[in-house]
């Protein structure tokens, strides 16, 4: 079997449902293949509970002729579709991000070209379509020059965006040869321009195509999972394509390419393929990027998830307006937000009760600051005014009920449930807020506020509900066991959130919430299993596991929000969450600020599994897990620092760069002293 195999889904026949066909995204542009619309970061139309992405026309052609073959290849980074006499391929350039490409081969005979522009945008004004001549273009000069301003911005006082798009002008039919056609995206004229000179300039050069792919080489040499088992190796590369696709590869700063910066708005539920008006929560950004998506990404690619920290310290203002509306200090992150900041949630009932994602955008920044071994994003990147504010958010949200500080009126992440009193999750998210602005104040020598110190203490702090009698955790105050939930909430505690407890409440937390989970989003059941893997019950913990891929859809491995409908589709929390119960279930991989640790255990139907690019503070490991041993290699870092790997005894070996160690499956720490 070619290992390239595990890169490629190759279909004769698309989706039944158009909605999970595939999407090609470079974190600045993103278009799902048959379509007619395509999305760009931070490109939104409408007032507040009214905004969603702006919808660009598609402008680049298709070749009607019929098709006999679709190909998702993630190793490049294309799309492929193949006739009788032609083969096209689509791509989303990693390199220059603001540039869509499409490349067709007529083999022989014509082919005939059609427009995918569909309707004409209703969330644009003052559209322009003109042809003319870019001088500096060559032979690839003849282009369409696409102008539209949004119609309405998130607020008054926001400016009315305007979009332009360079593309090149295609005939109706193709006689045989090869063709290329170039669709570049700006919010200015001259960026457009700029993107789609270079584009030229790297086809002139015949490294257009060689430089994006290149691009995605480099990354999946540098950070990867391999099974042995081809099916699932699949959706595992399909679920990182995806993903990863999603953030902005310029962070990434390849020495080998050049890299093209720009303001990058984070990453939707649905990427940035979807997102329109009343689809695919809006191309909104929820908690669904800090929780769900954040904490595997930062662990193979911390430069990409900074990215998404710099957005929410961008849209800080936003939260504290929303604090100061509602009448609390600090900052209060709203559930929904696009542009601005501001609370763009068209739900009135979230808007005003979700309020665990403010504890949740300081949970990524904690992880990121552990896993990178790095306190500069707080002192120069503007993070530690979020993580002071929102300490300061939440000792003016609790109440004292002569007991403990409490929480009330809020939406548990169950959404089933509203206007609770004391959230476990939310609770114990907001402590951990707390308790990590505590530790980062002293770290940065500076005096932590007392009231942080009062209200996160263990005894007399923020309530966390406990049933002593049947040993778990209520979901809230009322809360009768057994009540249908939506989807992950209490099982959040133990994993991600590190709150202690007993084996037994762990396992109850898991067990009992599990038999009254409804049919809902796909993240949910990695949290159970990770948990059941962390209690060593091996076999549950597999079962749980492949209840994820309920809301996998064929051909192309598209993750769906729920499992018997669509609800948002390509949807990136599912592949997150799948993520984690790799790097954090089956691994056993968690970060703290003085050690990293494994406890790893071989994927269900594969004796091998191998994580490549594994980061913990500059340093990356290679860990190849096989039936009841794994190995261990320090790939890159300071070679000048010795690292340790310790097992439950206290027993450790030296980790040299690049010489393997062996050991038997347990669990460790990882730490350099």
């Amino acid at each position: 079997m070619n290992a390239m195999d595990d890169y490629t889904i190759s279909s004769p026949s698309l989706p039944s449902n158009n909605n999970n066909n595939v999407i090609l995204s470079n974190s600045f542009v993103g278009h799902r293949l048959h379509g007619d619309t395509v999305y760009m970061n931070g490109l939104y139309n409408g007032q507040t509970t009214s905004c969603h992405r702006a919808r660009i026309p598609c402008p680049f052609p298709y070749v009607s002729s019929p098709a006999s073959l679709f190909t998702l290849d993630c190793w490049n980074g294309t799309y492929s579709i193949t006739g009788e006499s032609f083969c096209q391929t689509f791509y989303a350039h990693s390199v220059l991000n603001r540039v869509f490409v499409t490349e067709i081969t007529v083999h022989d005979g014509g082919v005939l070209l059609e427009n995918h522009l569909g309707k004409p945008s209703t969330d644009l004004k003052d559209i322009s379509w003109l042809n003319e001549v870019i001088s500096s273009c060559g032979n690839l000069g003849e282009v369409t020059v696409y102008s539209g301003q949004i119609i309405s911005p998130e607020t008054n006082d926001a400016p009315k965006l305007k979009v332009f798009c360079i593309s090149s002008v295609f005939p109706k039919e193709l006689a045989k040869g090869k063709y290329i056609f170039i669709s570049s995206f700006g919010y200015t004229y001259n960026e457009a321009v700029k993107f789609y000179n270079l584009a030229v300039q790297y086809h002139n050069e015949n490294s257009l195509m060689s430089s994006h792919q290149q691009s995605w080489c480099y990354l999946w040499k540098l950070v990867n999972i391999d099974v042995d088992n081809t099916d699932f190796a699949k959706t595992v590369k399909t679920s990182l394509f995806f993903l990863l696709s999603a953030f902005p590869h310029f962070a990434l700063k390849n020495p080998d390419l050049e890299n093209y910066p720009f303001v990058f708005f984070g990453v939707s539920p649905g990427s940035l393929g979807n997102g329109g008006d009343d689809q695919d929560y809006w191309g909104h950004v929820f908690w669904d990027q800090d929780l769900w998506m954040l904490p595997g990404v930062m662990l193979l690619l911390p430069q990409l998830a900074r990215q998404s920290i710099l957005y929410r310290v961008a849209m800080l203002p936003g939260a504290r307006k929303k604090a100061k509306q509602n009448g609390y200090m600090g900052a209060m992150y709203p559930w929904e937000s696009g542009r601005t900041g501001v609370d763009v949630c068209p739900g009135a009932i979230y808007a005003k009760y979700q309020q665990h994602i403010t504890a949740c955008v300081v949970y990524a920044i904690r992880q990121y600051v552990y896993v990178t071994g790095s306190w500069s994003i707080l002192t120069e990147d503007g993070a530690w005014d979020i993580v002071k504010e929102t300490a300061d958010y939440w000792v003016s949200r609790v109440e004292w009920d002569g007991q403990n500080f409490v929480i009330d009126h809020v939406m548990d992440p169950d959404e089933y449930h509203y206007k609770v009193n004391n959230s476990c999750f939310t609770n114990a998210a907001a402590r951990v807020n707390l308790l990590f602005a505590i530790e980062a104040s002293q770290k940065l020598g500076k005096t932590p506020d007392p009231r942080w110190v009062t209200v996160s203490q263990e005894k007399h702090g923020i309530k966390i509900p406990f049933d002593e009698k049947l040993r778990y955790h209520p979901e809230y105050d009322g809360y009768t066991q057994g009540t249908l939930i939506k989807q992950a909430s209490v099982v959040l505690l133990g994993y991600p959130l590190g709150v202690t407890m007993d084996a037994d409440v762990r396992k109850n937390d898991i067990v009992e919430y599990e038999k009254c989970t409804d049919k809902g989003p796909g993240m949910t059941y990695s949290m159970y299993s990770i948990g059941m893997l962390e209690l060593g019950q091996i076999d549950t913990a597999e079962q749980l596991f492949k209840v994820q891929f309920k809301n996998l859809r064929p051909p192309f491995r598209i993750w769906n929000e729920y499992p018997s409908a669509v609800g948002c589709t390509n949807f990136l929390t599912a592949v997150g969450g799948f993520l984690q119960s790799l790097l954090y279930g089956y691994l056993g991989a968690r970060v703290f600020e003085k050690y990293f640790q494994v406890n790893p255990h071989v994927l269900p139907d594969c004796s091998k599994v191998s994580y490549t690019g594994v980061t913990y503070k500059g340093e990356r490991f290679n860990f190849v897990v096989s039936g009841s041993k794994f190995d261990v290699v320090r790939t890159t870092g300071n070679a000048f620092e010795l690292w340790y790997i310790i097992d439950g005894d206290e027993k450790k070996w030296p980790l040299v760069t690049n010489e393997t160690l062996s050991l038997t499956l347990g669990l460790y720490r990882i730490c350099n002293s």
